[in-house]
């Protein structure tokens, strides 16, 4: 994981590597794909997406002091990771942990994407319908996990491609989003 990131959330760190936390707590990069999915298909309560950080369980805290400053990180995180998704590199080679020669393991950033989708299935409906092929590109991520040649991890060329197509996806929900907000509803 990248250094920049973890500075970012030493809190959430510590906490992990304490031991107290659930023991499968997302890691950051996971956390990332999560909240970028989670912010294309719009809000989602604070309470019921971190449910999905702890993988249901319910964590257990050192200290009040503890329990507010790691939640303060992740909202914060998720601030920043919703912000982003307007940039040209939703993804950066920040978050992903670097391999060395210039590739990136990406496939825990797109695992904590598909449990996102699974969290809120419904608006995914219309990238489903629009952009295909982009959702499979950023999707196929995480089954590189078990590719024998590169074991999850991406080139800055293959980075650009998955930037491109989140991109893509993130116009298509962001449309979605809109029309839905425009039809009026029946009573």
């Amino acid at each position: 994981m990248s250094d920049q990131i973890l500075a970012k959330l030493p809190w959430f760190r510590f906490y992990v590597e304490s031991g107290r936390a659930p023991l499968w707590t997302m890691g950051v990069a996971d956390i990332h794909g999560f909240l970028t999915a989670l912010a294309m298909a719009g809000p989602m309560p604070d309470a019921e997406w971190m449910e999905w950080i702890w993988s249901g369980e319910t964590p257990v805290f050192h200290s009040d002091e503890e329990e507010w400053n790691v939640m303060a990180e992740l909202l914060a995180f998720e601030e920043q990771v919703r912000k982003g998704l307007g940039g040209y590199r939703p993804l950066s080679v920040t978050v992903l942990p670097h391999g060395g020669n210039g590739w990136y393991f990406a496939a825990d950033w797109a695992e904590g994407f598909l449990q996102a989708i699974e969290a809120n299935p419904h608006p995914w409906r219309k990238a489903v319908d629009e952009a295909e092929t982009s959702l499979s590109i950023v999707l196929g991520t995480c089954y590189h996990n078990h590719d024998d040649e590169n074991d999850g991890y991406v080139g800055l060329e293959a980075l650009d491609e998955i930037n491109y197509h989140l991109r893509h996806l993130n116009r298509v929900m962001q449309n979605a989003a809109d029309y839905a907000a425009a039809v009026p509803r029946a009573a």
